[in-house]
Order: structure tokens, then sequence, then C-alpha cells
């Protein structure tokens, strides 16, 4: 599929970008494009593309090969035990042709697709672990079959074969069911910023596509509708929140002159804008193309495990080569020599290994799901546990995302509780995020609050009421024809002055409070090692306010989505975890080695982050991060079982000192302890649970009378 002109192409299943060693498959008869095995499993057992309750063919075909192979297993423990000793001839030839017939299906429906990927494999001059698995799974089932078709007493190893494809294909699909995303991916996001414009003509308005408009078209945006372009204001005056696309906490003042974003929407008075960039070039275009081309980067893990295969495959096969060279030329034993060649390529199939860290990951997986954290996949987790820098956005991140009233000043012969019952009477009508702040505080001190018998909102000042006969106005200092405060109780907080006929009422100050557990997650984060830094698009003041509430030490203010973007790059992106929840945070999140958001963030947060939080409790992210490193000690753990144990029973299998049967046995133990060993992250920190900081109101709101 197509990549809105940038040379991409997207996966068919989750959406991400394609690298050049995707995989193709056909999927209800159709070629789709992959870019892992792992998704082609994926859309093939779940068969979707926004449908639901269609029947797996594929996890059919896994339950079936499970049933199937358990039962060779059975009747093989039973020959090689001497279960059959003392049996009617007829008898023991039925149980071999039954294991033929319970293989034979296995075969076709498991491994007949690892054949097909290993010749395209060998013909592009590569190997990888598909060459192997291949090999041992078809050289067992081939070299049984034909024994029993040449030998009365045959000697059968389809256990060996069919436990191997089992164990692989399972170990895949634990590892596709984990990546799997949700089908909102990056085509819904690049459909959702297909919209209709007003656009101005000598005729009037009309509505016309998004994308159909042009620089220098002249747009009318009504308040509360979406931008679909970036453009200069020529009339009217409005404020604009930014936060999604800048980070700026506060909706933006906007007028003749000033630059808007497409992706934004308009506040309370409608616009005229000229088009300045559509397409491609606004913006918030330019943020997906980046997350785009970040989605392409891949992590150490799966370059070490690439780099392994081209060594371990060749020198597998070579040791099998030379293992029926040496018993069939220089010892003269030509069953031996097939037998112990076939032993080599048996017990070094990459069963273990194939499940050493797609297991551990399910686990881990389904643990922080339990501690209430969203993570993609394994690589995320092995990111996760090797961060030394954990950046944080503000807006929305660190705080709540919304003002409340943290103090307040009446003047004097004013009660404060009249100060904050005036002003919000005031404010009743407003739509302004500060209004609507003061006129929530009101209520949640049980003040009443009424109507004004008249109201206007100036768009970057103020309003004006009139209640109770009184002229008032609530907005900036200047607004309301009062002298500026020198020196605010709160630094970075926004105040809001109150006047009465140019009499000043008092003063209040607005401020996003911290979320639960802020300041607790960034010290447990230090006390593990990390160095934990604000970046935000925000004000220096107001960085500064959250840096010193939560103990960060290093606060980058006014920084662009590139600028993030950069900061990221220049620490290190792999070594770096980027926590964030707008728009504007969608090229770092994804460029970071972890991009972590929240359940209610923006549609690219989510998209390009790889692990979501549910609720705001940021405890959980030092959690997660023990999580990560104790997962990251399984996983090497496995691996380490896993070469190391098969490398010793190699070397036996060379010497001709370990016959098929017990190197499947082997192989089975080898990944039996990879299991067990990973199940051990099921009672990660079983007793212990987030904990909670106050509520998202924050502190009750000071309430001063006048000096």
């Amino acid at each position: 599929m197509g990549d809105s002109g940038h040379n991409l192409h997207l996966c068919d299943h989750c959406g991400l970008p394609i690298a050049a060693s995707g995989h193709q498959g056909q999927v209800a008869g159709v070629w789709q494009r992959f870019c892992c095995y792992g998704c082609y499993l994926c859309q093939r057992i779940i068969g979707e593309r926004g449908e639901s309750g269609l029947t797996s063919w594929l996890l059919a075909q896994l339950g079936l090969s499970w049933f199937f192979s358990m039962d060779i297993m059975m009747i093989s423990v039973a020959r090689y035990t001497g279960g059959f000793e003392g049996v009617d001839p007829r008898t023991v030839r039925f149980f071999e042709w039954a294991e033929f017939g319970l293989a034979v299906p296995i075969v076709a429906m498991l491994g007949l697709p690892y054949l097909w990927r290993s010749l395209k494999s060998l013909l592009r001059g590569s190997v990888n672990a598909d060459v192997l698995i291949a090999m041992g799974a078809l050289a067992s089932f081939g070299y049984s079959t034909w024994q029993l078709f040449t030998q009365d007493k045959p000697t059968l190893y389809f256990d060996s074969g069919t436990m191997i494809l089992v164990l692989v294909n399972l170990g895949r699909y634990l590892e596709a069911a984990a990546r799997r995303k949700t089908s909102s991916g990056i085509r819904d996001l690049t459909a959702a910023e297909m919209g209709h414009a007003s656009l101005k003509t000598d005729h009037g308005i009309r509505e016309v596509a998004a994308d159909s408009l042009q620089v220098n078209d002249v747009i009318a945006v009504e308040p509360g509708a979406m931008l679909p372009a970036d453009g200069v204001v020529i009339r009217g005056r409005s404020s604009i929140p930014e936060a999604l696309l800048t980070g700026e906490g506060r909706p933006v003042p906007k007028g003749v002159g000033d630059s808007v974003l497409a992706g934004t929407t308009n506040g309370d008075s409608p616009l005229e804008v000229r088009v300045t960039a559509v397409g491609q070039d606004t913006v918030r275009s330019r943020i997906v193309q980046l997350t785009r081309q970040a989605l392409l980067r891949r992590t150490r893990f799966e370059s070490a495990v690439d780099h392994v295969s081209r060594v371990f495959v060749p020198v597998v096969m070579l040791l099998a080569a030379g293992t029926w060279g040496w018993w069939h030329f220089m010892a003269d034993d030509p069953a031996k020599a097939a037998l112990s060649a076939l032993s080599v390529l048996v017990v070094a199939c990459p069963c273990a290994l194939g499940l050493a860290v797609p297991m551990a990951s399910a686990v881990a997986l389904g643990r922080a799901a339990q501690l209430g954290v969203l993570i993609r996949d394994g690589s995320v987790l092995e990111s996760l546990g090797r961060v030394k820098h954990f950046i944080f956005d503000k807006t929305g991140t660190l705080t709540q995302g919304q003002p409340s009233v943290r103090t307040l000043e009446a003047a004097e012969g004013v009660q404060p509780a009249q100060l904050l019952r005036t002003a919000a009477s005031a404010e009743a009508p407003s739509e302004h995020w500060l209004g609507k702040a003061i006129v929530r505080e009101a209520k949640v001190r049980g003040l009443a609050v009424a109507l004004p018998a008249e109201f206007k909102a100036l768009p970057g000042q103020g309003v004006e009421a009139l209640l109770d006969g009184r002229s008032l106005r609530v907005g900036s200092a200047a607004f309301c024809g009062v002298a500026e405060r020198t020196q605010d109780p709160l630094d970075g907080a926004t105040e809001i002055c109150v006047s009465d006929g140019g009499r000043l009422l008092g003063r209040l100050w607005l401020e996003d409070a911290l979320k639960p557990g802020a300041r607790q997650a960034v010290r447990e984060l230090t006390d593990l090692g990390l160095e934990v830094r604000l970046v935000t698009g925000d004000s220096e003041a107001a960085g500064q306010r959250v840096a010193r509430e939560t103990g960060i030490l290093s606060v980058q203010a006014r920084q662009r989505p590139q600028e993030k973007l950069e900061i990221v790059q220049n620490l290190g992106a792999p070594w770096v975890a980027m926590t964030g929840d707008g728009l504007n945070d969608g090229p770092a999140l994804m460029a970071a080695g972890v991009g972590i958001t929240f359940s209610d963030a923006s549609g690219l947060a989510r998209l390009a982050a790889g692990m979501t939080l549910l609720g705001s409790d940021l405890t959980r992210l030092p959690l997660t991060v023990r999580l990560a490193r104790r997962t990251l000690v399984v996983m090497w753990l496995n691996l380490f079982w896993a070469f190391g144990y098969n490398a010793a029973a190699v070397a036996l299998a060379v010497m001709g000192r370990l016959a098929p049967q017990w190197a499947a046995l082997a192989m089975l133990i080898s990944s039996l302890f990879v299991v067990g060993n990973s199940w051990r992250l099921r009672d990660f920190e079983r007793n212990v649970s987030p904990q909670l900081e106050p509520g998202p109101a924050g502190p009750a709101p000071t309430l001063e009378a006048g000096r």
C-alpha cells in the first residue's frame, strides 16, 4: 500500500512502516505486505480489518497441530520406554503408521511455510533461523518417512520434527499477539486529517474538501471548527489551544497577522484565514512524517539476534555435514552418520531460542497490564530496561492538563468567598478554559453562581458582564484597568483580575496541578539511576515551577516538536524514555528508545508510543522500569540456557553419543526451562500496587483577605 509519497509501505496488519526485511503472504486469497512474520500470523489468525466474529483457520491449525503432536509424543514415549515389547507386530505397525498420519498435517500446515521462506532466503544468498527450523523438522520427517516405507522395523523420529514446528510457531504467535496494535494506526490518523473547509469565494462561502485547498486561498473558520490548513489570520480575533502541536498549556490569542496551524481548533470567535501551507507541508503533516520515519528504527536486540542467526545457522549446517562425513567416510558407519547428523539438526533447532524472548515478553506484558500499563511488544520492555535518560513533557504529562484556582487575594473590604462567587458568576456563560476553571472551583466550594444579565467575551483579554447592576470585568490587569502585580505569589501561574467599574475586587491565580504520584515517580526514577529531564513547549516560568515541585533538576522550555526530537537524538535515542501526551510529542516519542503516553492522549501520541499508562498515576513508571530490568535478566538467562544447553547437546550429537530421540527430549527440556523461568515474572512485586497522591484538583486554594 502507499505511503503518501514518502516511499514507505505500511504493514497491512499493524499499520507500521515496512523495512526491507518485511514479509508478504496471502490472507483470504489476497496478497498483503507485513512488517514481520508475526503480523502475518496475527492477520491470518484474526482475519481482521475492522470486522469481528471471523473464525481463524490458522488458530485452528495451531490447535490441531498441538493436539496431533501430543498424540505422536505419547506413542513415541511408549516406543522409547519399551511399551511395545511383546505387542503383536501388526499393532505396532498400526501405531507407526498412525504417527505418520498425525505428522503429515502438521508438516503441511506448519512446516511448508518454513520451507518456502528458507528457499527464498537461500536464493537471496542469506541464511536465518527459518533455514535451521526447516532443516531440523523436515529432516526428521523425511528420514522417518523413508524408514517407515523401506524398513520392517523402522526408526522413527516424527515426534522430533513435529514438536520443533509446534514450539517455534507457538513462540512466534506469542510474539505476534504481543505486537498487535489497534486498527486506528497511521492509516486512520492520516484519514482523520482529511476533512472539509469553508472556502471564501467571490460568490460567497462554499464547502470544499480540505485536500483541495491551495496556498493563498481564504477560508472561514467558525468557533469550535478544526483548521484544515496552516495559515495567517486576516480578520477576527480568537484564542486557539495549541497544546497538541506546541505543548503550550494555555490557548494562544490570535489576531490579524498571527499564524495558525492545521489540526488545532478555533476558540470562541470566527476567523478568516489565508492559507500558507496545505497537505504534506503543514506542521501537523510534517510531525506525522517524522513519526513514520522514526518507526523504521530497529532495536539493538533485533539486530543482535539477526547477527547471531547469520553465524549460528551456517555453523550448525557445517557441523551436521561434518558429522555425517566423519561417521560415513572415516568411521565407515553410514547408519550412524545419518542418525548423528539428524541429531545435530534436531538438538540445534532454535525452539528454546524462539521461546526465550517472546515467552518472557508475554508474561511480563501480562504482569504490566495488571499494573495498569499497556506495552506494545517485548522490544519496548527490552529498551525500557536499558534507558539512562527519562524525559517528561509538562502539560498533560506531569500536570493534569487543566487549570485550577490555587490561590486568590481579595481587595480590602471584599470577602474571599464573595470574590470567587463574583468572578464565577461573571464567567458563567464563558467557554474559555480559565473561566470554566473559576466556575468549577466556585461550585466545588458550594458557592451560588448566578447568570449575568449581559455577557461579552473579548478574546485574549477577558469578559465583560452586567450582574446585579454592576459592570464587571474579569481578565488581565490591563483589561480590568488596574495596575499589574509586581510579584506574583505563584511563579508561572496565570493571574486573573476582577474589577467592578474600574475598582479592583481582587486577583485569582490559576495553575495546572500535578498528576497523582508525580513527585514520587520522579524520586524513584532518580533512585534507579536515571537522569530525569523536563522538556516542555510551555513558558520557562511554568516549566521551572513544575520542576521545583517534582524535584527535576534539568528544564528546557519553549521547545517545538523538532527541537524535542533533536534533544532525544542528542542524548542517544536508544537510551532515552520520553513521556508525553500531545501531537507535538509524536516524533520524540517514536524516536526515543521508549515512548510513553496515557490512555487519554492524542491519537498520534498513542500511535507513536510503545507504552500506555491507564489512568494518571505516574508511580507506575518506576514500577514498570523495575519490571523491564527484571525481564531483561530473565531474557538473557533464557538465551544463555538456550545457547549453552544446546551447544553442549550439539557436541554430544557430533560425537555420536546423542540419539535423535534423546536430542528431541533435550530440546523439549530446554524449552520447558525457558517457559518455567519466564513464568516467574507473573509474581513480580505481587504485593505492590501504585500509590496515589492527592486528587486531580490538588490542594484547596488559599483564600486570603486583602492587605
